[in-house]
């Protein structure tokens, strides 16, 4: 018989494997269209874990939260950006960091690659039914 734990655990791999299948998707996007960029899109205040992202990490097993480097705005370069992008795993960043995708980014996805651009929107949605599902059970 399967315990609440168990249960939430297993919600939660589903969940890991859910930010696991759209990362490869914005990944391939961003390394294409992002270098070019003057801006930086990736901004502290989408760098700080939520009390949802913190239940995920520790239904996976606890540890898993990535340190917090000091915050000084808000407005500021994440503190987790580094120069080869940011520097922690997908599954591993606050739930609104996979969200978030800045004006021209968001303009050029669809005509770039079309179909890239619908796997992305289905791993989307995909990730988002896996959070909800995860946060109900």
């Amino acid at each position: 018989m399967e315990t609440d734990r168990d249960s939430r655990a297993s919600l939660a791999l589903l969940l890991r494997e859910a930010y696991e299948a759209v990362s490869p998707i914005i990944e391939g996007f961003t390394s294409r269209l992002c270098p070019g960029c003057a801006s930086v899109c990736c901004i502290d205040c989408h760098g700080t874990h939520e009390e949802a992202d913190i239940a995920f990490m520790e239904a996976l097993g606890g540890g898993l939260l990535p340190p917090e480097p000091p915050r000084e705005r808000d407005t500021e370069p994440c503190r987790h950006l580094g120069t080869g992008g940011c520097a922690i795993e997908r599954w591993r960043r606050p739930y609104r960091c996979t969200w978030y995708f800045c004006p021209a980014l968001l303009e050029a996805m669809p005509s770039e690659d079309p179909r890239a651009y619908r796997r992305l929107v289905a791993a989307l949605e995909r990730l988002g039914t896996a959070r909800e599902r995860f946060l109900a059970g």
